[in-house]
């Protein structure tokens, strides 16, 4: 059994289409690379069974969130009461190996007695009463009160973290709140793919923006930039791509000519992240590692941020920053006429370094021994 683990995640790993499934996925992978043994326990909801998980997975089994109104009236955040499955803890005490806990979400066994003698670790993909947080000041009416409401009790919540054999933090500021609560909280830097760099693929003469856009930061952050910068910037060729955008979005596209790509298919992203020379991002929640920040610092083109965009990270070595608009139209014009001359042999050295996903997971293998 030295080598077999459960793995509960939040949500199916598959498709890669957002940050967190990202992150799973390529854990995941890495530790099957690593020997693992791996039954994946998934939560489904809208997103359907995967068989490329049974590529890494030994067993998949998948379970279904369980939305009841009455949770609103529970002590426990919904997003943790939601998953709290008991054929999930049956599954769980079948053996006695390790237990891998993808986000706080998926913790509500966590300190029961079955599980009490296993060695339990908790992937931390984020503060989250810090997100919730900043959802509801985002949000309007019941959303907001919602999410108010998550927020405070994922603060008491916290407190649960503690019975944890380990936690692992995604970056160096979630690091140090995690290390009050827990003694043996480690870093654990984003899973990705093999990071790649190809210097012999040409940039073109556009500004591209990219993200989920059928996420509400997202969204803002694409509004912000065409309002701010874009439209500011009629002689530049901006390319803003994502899935599902909003009706508003396209709207606000046609207006001021910008090309609005839908849904790309992952070749199509991935080329339009490669020939890009210069990588717009903007957000006004400093909350987890934006993994599409990580995306664009893989190819070669300048990438220009704001600081709550890489507050928290050491990725802000490798920006351009910008917080005013004003900022951001003159590194624009500036680096739309000038040759790229980054040393992008450098970033590609450090950030090899730092998120070498096997090399990175051999924390879990230390702490399941």
């Amino acid at each position: 059994m030295s080598n077999a683990i459960h793995i509960v995640t939040l949500d199916v790993p598959l498709p890669l289409d957002y940050g967190g499934a990202i992150d799973m996925f390529y854990r995941i992978k890495a530790l099957h690379s690593l020997g693992f043994k791996i039954t994946l326990h998934c939560f489904e909801y809208r997103r359907g069974e995967q068989n490329e998980l049974s590529e890494y997975a030994h067993k998949v089994i998948y379970y279904s969130r369980k939305k009841s109104v009455l949770h609103w009236f529970s002590s426990t955040p919904f997003i943790v009461k939601s998953r709290a499955n008991k054929a999930l803890l049956s599954n769980l005490s079948v053996d006695t190996a390790p237990i891998l806990f993808e986000g706080i979400h998926s913790t509500a066994f966590l300190n029961n007695t079955q599980l009490k003698d296993r060695v339990r670790l908790v992937r931390c993909h984020n503060i989250e009463h810090d997100y919730y947080n900043a959802l509801a000041q985002r949000a309007r009416g019941f959303k907001s009160l919602f999410y108010k409401s998550e927020a405070n009790k994922l603060v008491r919540y916290e407190a649960q973290l503690a019975h944890a054999t380990a936690l692992l933090a995604i970056q160096d500021k979630d690091f140090e709140h995690f290390k009050q609560l827990n003694a043996n909280t480690h870093l654990l830097p984003a899973s990705l793919p093999e990071i790649q760099f190809n210097n012999d693929i040409p940039l073109k003469e556009y500004a591209l923006f990219h993200g989920n856009l059928s996420v509400s930061e997202n969204e803002e952050a694409a509004e912000w930039l065409i309002k701010n910068v874009c439209s500011k910037l009629s002689s530049i060729a901006f390319k803003i791509a994502g899935k599902n955008p909003s009706k508003k979005l396209v709207t606000l596209c046609d207006q001021y000519n910008i090309d609005l790509i839908k849904s790309p298919k992952k070749e199509e992203m991935a080329s339009l992240i490669a020939e890009a020379k210069i990588h717009l991002f903007y957000t006004n929640q400093s909350t987890g590692l934006k993994l599409k920040l990580l995306n664009a610092l893989q190819a070669n083109g300048i990438t220009i941020a704001n600081s709550a965009m890489v507050e928290g990270t050491d990725l802000g070595a490798y920006c351009r920053m910008a917080n005013t608009p004003q900022q951001y139209i003159q590194l624009v014009n500036e680096m739309m006429l000038k040759p790229i001359n980054d040393d992008v042999s450098t970033r590609k050295k450090q950030l090899l370094e730092r998120y070498n996903t096997s090399k990175n997971c051999g924390i879990i293998k230390r702490l399941c021994q």
